[in-house]
């Protein structure tokens, strides 16, 4: 039963029913027979009609028929009657009025609205269907570019080789990242269809999109370094100089600050190329890189560089230049590098180790120059009957910047002593220089000295790698040298000496060395009041023990103690205060404690950060990529040694970026 109400909203009378907006809410046209359909004209409407015309609708207020299809989508060629005056001819209703409106144009246009409004709602309409056509499009273009920056980043973060020599369709080899592109077409589709079937005319993969994608990444992450070193407030510079195999000046700046939970972080800021590295250039750059990053000189509090006069110079260094802007920013030569200057020192003072590497130089030079004499060293191995697998197999070469290329040398000559004095050289050239490096080696003075020299390098070593962490502060230095000068130290005793004596006479016999014998002595000149320069008793024990054993001993704790340990910090208290504000979240408690620890932590300890980044730097820029651009290679060694942050770059952001720069 049709309600009142109804009658009354659905009425195709009433002036205000809206027939479109009742179509829309799933209204057809209104037919109803429970009700007394009046007379006109001796004549009346028939509720038979709305089988036989579908269309047609009743309106009970003014007795009259209407076009329900006319009404919803009504045009200029519509019939007025049908759509608001209404129809009561019912004489000539079914067989001439209602059959001529059917096929009327109005009508049948109407029709044909309503149907494709009918369709529409159910499959959607032409501009919705449109619609999620472009948004399927943009969507399969955003995963085309996200595959993309998945295998840029690959790339950049292993340090591998992007672009090939040749990269045509004819070339068998296009480089790594056009081949893993190809590679994953394999099972990724839309790089099947964007890449390989070239479904769209872009691809994005020229070395213009390369660069600019590789620079959006670096970006970012520069952008969450510079956020968190912003948020610190404080921070130090760490900053050394190298040269590239293009024969360019590169500077490595690192960031170090502390993080919220009072953890020393040392990040990459980036490479710079410089033509000249002395000190004014040097520090303009430094200045003019934070400025361009937003961070302020003012809150500088710290500086740490190498040695290099143009670093460390008092008046026209870099530390002092940017002391002149900011007194506050504290200048720490690198420990690591005070600790390799040190043994430098004690090859040049103590003659007998001068001698030593002297040797050992020598020897590695001569054996690596002639793939012959090299073969026959590899040869010694089987012939002796050498297993290789317990140390080095080869000669370590020497070098005053890798820090621990000394002891390494020690070690392969004492692992391949009995190989090396094994040799012969029957060369009518080179015979002699065989021969005299042979008794060179072959002593008990150059086998007591490299025993002995690596059992003090050692201990220095595990300092040195130990002083190149970034995560270590300055009371950690401090008692680490304390405690590795009071190994040295105790070492520095009877006892310790005939140990390692005794240790060296078993190895000598072992290994057929000749026995210990005094050196020739020493005359000073008549001129200058002659006599000898050693007593004439001396024993042949008391002379390693005075001349070699304590001697290098003295020097090298010496210097330790003079350019290392020159301050006393009681270390575990300074870290019980680190971990007790951090733990316990007292840092709004005690914010003035929080702040000298903050300053303490931020302070720096090496530039070895500098260092790790210029391997970063050999590895990019190698014989084969020498012509790579400044920008590609500072975006490429962001990206690799700031491996952690880089995984972690929303992609997203960088294709927004991209699709703004674009627009």
């Amino acid at each position: 039963m049709v309600l009142i109400s109804d009658n009354l909203n659905r009425d195709p009378g009433q002036k205000n029913t809206n027939a479109l907006i009742l179509f829309s809410n799933r209204f057809g046209p209104y037919q109803p027979n429970n009700i007394i359909f009046p007379q006109h004209l001796g004549r009346k409407f028939r509720p038979e009609w709305y089988t036989s015309f579908p269309w047609i609708e009743y309106s009970p207020s003014s007795n009259s028929a209407y076009c329900f299809y006319c009404r919803v989508f009504p045009s200029k060629t519509s019939d007025p009657t049908f759509i608001s005056v209404g129809f009561k001819q019912w004489s000539k209703a079914s067989f001439k009025s209602f059959p001529q409106h059917e096929k009327s144009f109005g009508h049948k246009k109407a029709s044909a609205k309503l149907a494709g409004y009918k369709n529409a709602k159910k499959s959607g309409s032409i501009i919705s269907k449109v619609n999620t056509h472009h948004h399927q499009i943009v969507a399969d273009n955003r995963a085309y570019l996200n595959c993309i920056l998945d295998s840029l980043l690959f790339c950049a973060r292993q340090g591998i080789a992007i672009r090939g020599h040749r990269e045509d369709e004819d070339s068998s080899n296009k480089g790594n990242f056009l081949e893993l592109l190809t590679l994953r077409a394999k099972d990724n589709d839309i790089i099947q269809r964007y890449f390989i079937e070239k479904e769209k005319t872009f691809r994005y993969v020229s070395g213009d999109y390369t660069n600019t994608f590789l620079e959006y990444l670096a970006n970012i992450v520069i952008e969450n370094i510079i956020d968190n070193v912003i948020t610190a407030g404080i921070f130090s510079i760490i900053v050394d100089e190298t040269q590239d195999l293009s024969r360019h000046e590169q500077v490595a700046i690192i960031i170090r600050y502390a993080t919220k939970d009072l953890s020393p972080a040392e990040v990459f800021l980036g490479f710079y190329k410089t033509e000249n590295t002395n000190g004014e250039i040097l520090s303009m750059l430094i200045k003019s890189t934070l400025v361009s990053h937003g961070l302020k000189i003012e809150n500088l509090r710290g500086q740490c560089y190498d040695g290099a006069a143009s670093m460390r110079g008092s008046y026209k260094g870099v530390q002092a230049r940017i002391k002149e802007e900011n007194h506050l920013a504290m200048y720490i030569h690198c420990n690591a590098h005070i600790l390799n200057l040190c043994l430098i020192d004690l090859a040049k003072q103590v003659f007998y180790v001068r001698n030593v590497f002297g040797t050992l130089n020598t020897l590695h030079n001569f054996i690596g120059a002639s793939s012959k004499r090299h073969a026959i060293f590899e040869k010694m191995y089987s012939v002796l009957n050498i297993t290789t697998c317990e140390g080095p197999k080869t000669l370590k070469s020497l070098s005053d910047t890798r820090w621990s290329c000394r002891l390494d040398a020690l070690k392969a000559v004492l692992f391949n002593f009995q190989t090396v004095v094994s040799i012969s050289e029957n060369d009518a050239v080179y015979g002699s220089d065989a021969n005299a490096l042979l008794k060179s080696i072959n002593t008990f003075e150059f086998f007591f000295c490299i025993y002995f020299l690596k059992k003090i390098l050692l201990l220095t070593n595990i300092l040195s790698k130990y002083l190149q962490s970034s995560s270590i502060i300055y009371s950690n230095v401090q008692s680490m040298a304390k405690e590795k000068i009071q190994e040295l130290c105790n070492m520095r005793c009877e006892e310790s000496f005939n140990n390692t004596w005794n240790e060296v006479d078993i190895l000598r016999k072992q290994y057929n060395v000749s026995s210990p014998i005094l050196p020739r002595k020493q005359k000073i000149p008549a001129k200058l009041g002659g006599g000898l320069k050693e007593v004439e008793n001396t024993t042949i024990n008391k002379h390693y023990k005075i001349n070699i054993y304590f001697a290098v001993l003295d020097n090298i704790i010496n210097d330790m103690s003079e350019r290392m340990y020159k301050t006393v910090h009681n270390q575990s208290n300074v870290q019980s205060k680190i971990n007790f504000i951090a733990s316990e979240n007292y840092k709004a408690g005690f914010p003035t404690l929080t702040s000298l620890i903050q300053l303490f932590i931020t302070i720096p300890t090496n530039s070895a950060s500098c260092e790790r980044s210029f391997s970063c730097l050999r590895r990019l820029k190698t014989y084969l990529r020498t012509t790579m651009g400044q920008s590609r290679l500072n975006s490429l060694g962001i990206l690799q040694i700031e491996r952690e942050r880089s995984s972690l770059i929303d992609k997203d952001l960088v294709i927004e970026k991209f699709s703004a720069a674009a627009e």
